[in-house]
């Protein structure tokens, strides 16, 4: 059930998208499966987007370098994203009032059932690119990086606004996480699906909530930057809920699981 008055749990996306005179924008189709600095722009050059996942659009699949504008700190870090290197909002506004504070430490879980209003909306293709200070993202038993947004349930299904994951250990190679928003109903890959949990402990993915991701899956040891890009547009068939300042994929936070 896609009507606003079920989505008023759920006040960033319920401002549906005006009519596209060119016809893209549709009732939203598909599973339910939600989302929500002064702002920078960046990473809007695309690369190569031939090898980790088949058939997804090369905007979706940005490898362009980072500029490097986040510097290492004077000493370990936590195991939250320490630097947003670049934010490129496509229409979005919520959260940057609190940008980019909004999007360090731990996640802000919202109430039962309910999202978290403590995100920033990346809009419609918008994307972000984090930095993490050392000890970065370390490969170890099980998933290495949790990954929360605002998922809302639905009765038995949830309301999501997906974003594909890329990670770099560099800031010039990428490697994404298999994610397909057009035809894996059920999201497999990509960030923004699974509930948080209300008393998240992001120490323990096992009883985090959010989206687990394993840096051994892409052959990877270790990862300084994480890069999302907002799928909603492939994953509802249209840019029904693109409108108002809370569309697309809306970042918590993101841990790395194995910090000292």
């Amino acid at each position: 059930m896609r009507s606003c008055v079920v989505l008023a749990l759920l006040p960033l996306a319920c401002n549906p998208a005006p009519a596209d005179t060119d016809g893209a924008a549709s009732d939203a189709t598909g599973p339910a499966t939600t989302s929500t600095s002064e702002a920078t722009t960046g990473d809007a050059t695309t690369g190569d987007a031939s090898d980790d996942t088949t058939g997804a659009p090369t905007a979706d699949l940005d490898r362009s370098p980072v500029e490097f504008t986040c510097a290492p700190g004077e000493g370990p870090s936590d195991r939250f994203i320490d630097c947003v290197e670049s934010f490129s909002p496509q229409g979005a506004t919520f959260g940057q009032d609190r940008f980019p504070a909004v999007v360090y430490g731990p996640p802000m879980p919202g109430p039962a059932n309910m999202g978290s209003l403590d995100v920033l909306a990346l809009g419609c293709d918008g994307q972000i690119t984090l930095y993490f200070d050392d000890p970065a993202i370390v490969d170890g038993p099980g998933p290495d990086l949790v990954i929360f947004e605002n998922p809302i349930p639905l009765g038995d299904a949830t309301f999501a606004e997906p974003a594909r994951v890329l990670v770099s250990a560099d800031g010039r190679e990428w490697h994404a996480f298999p994610c397909d928003p057009a035809g894996d109903p059920a999201l497999r890959g990509c960030a923004g699906v699974a509930l948080v949990d209300p008393d998240a402990d992001p120490d323990d993915p096992a009883h985090a909530g959010g989206d687990a991701f394993d840096l051994a899956e892409l052959g990877l040891t270790t990862a300084r930057y994480v890069r999302l890009i907002d799928v909603g547009v492939a994953y509802h068939g249209g840019r029904t809920w693109c409108g108002g300042g809370g569309g697309g994929f809306d970042l918590d936070a993101i841990a790395a699981v194995h910090a000292p």
